[in-house]
């Protein structure tokens, strides 16, 4: 059985990984974490026996907070006798990377957009809806090309609560219609269709530049918030793409290629 573990601003998500696929999946709070490493270790240990699951045989973690990534690998090292392979750009990840700051880029980015690689066919835009909203263009021949960063739908609605005296807190999950008839529906409405907005604008953009068509794939935690207000239509959306993107490049990087292939895999690669 494989760890999988993407370490996020937010949440830390782990999947438990078995016959190439992810079976399941466990969410907590990064702050909670790094609090309390040793809480970790012991919900791990339950969620693994919960599921019926053997005992991990391998890990891969991609992480955008660094000071978490080492309190995890400890938690894996003592808990399981396992050394984690730390998804960085100098793996093997099926990708070229032609950007200039490529120590800079994300290793969530990196996972993401390998698994698009393998996963779905064309000239691709992977959209992740996180705290963080990231674009990554990944062309046909697996060229990654760049892509763009704007703060997420639930960062925007915080600031608007944090940084100005009498706007409130709110829940984004409720209805949104123009014009919004109160504050929490002008709020809503603004954040969610100008977050909507501004995804098309920045696809068209990429799109005129590199003078070609983009399918858009994507994932993130607020993707099922954003995408029904969109007027592009994406190709998939995955939440688990950054786990099996942790999967394939574990899978490059230890020579231990899947026998078998989720379903999924097969009908995009033609197989």
């Amino acid at each position: 059985m494989l760890l999988l573990i993407d370490i996020g601003n937010s949440d830390i998500t782990t999947g438990l990984c078995e016959n190439g696929s992810v079976e399941h999946t466990l969410r907590l709070g990064t702050l909670i974490v790094a609090g309390d490493a040793g809480m970790f270790s012991r919900v791990l240990g339950d969620f693994i026996r919960e599921c019926g699951m053997r005992r991990p045989g391998g890990a891969a973690i991609c992480s955008v907070v660094p000071r978490i990534t080492p309190l995890i690998t400890d938690v894996l090292r003592r808990t399981f006798d396992i050394e984690p392979l730390i998804v960085s750009h100098r793996l093997k990840t099926g990708l070229r990377f032609s950007i200039k700051d490529i120590k800079g880029l994300g290793a969530d980015r990196i996972a993401g957009a390998a698994a698009a690689r393998r996963l779905y066919r064309g000239n691709l835009v992977v959209v992740d809806f996180g705290t963080a909203t990231t674009f990554n263009v990944v062309t046909e021949d697996g060229e990654y090309k760049g892509g763009a960063i704007m703060p997420g739908p639930g960062l925007s609605a915080g600031s608007l609560a944090g940084k100005t005296a009498k706007l409130p807190q709110v829940d984004l999950d409720g209805p949104v219609r123009v014009p919004g008839r109160d504050t929490a529906g002008n709020i809503r409405a603004g954040v969610i269709l100008g977050h909507a907005g501004a995804v098309e604008r920045i696809i068209g953009e990429m799109e005129n530049e590199l003078k070609t068509d983009l399918s858009l794939i994507v994932t993130g935690g607020f993707s099922g918030l954003i995408t029904p207000h969109m007027k592009i239509e994406p190709v998939d959306i995955n939440p688990l793409l950054i786990l099996d993107g942790l999967r394939f490049i574990h899978e490059m990087n230890s020579g231990v290629l899947s026998k078998n292939a989720s379903v999924r895999e097969a009908v995009n690669s033609g197989g």
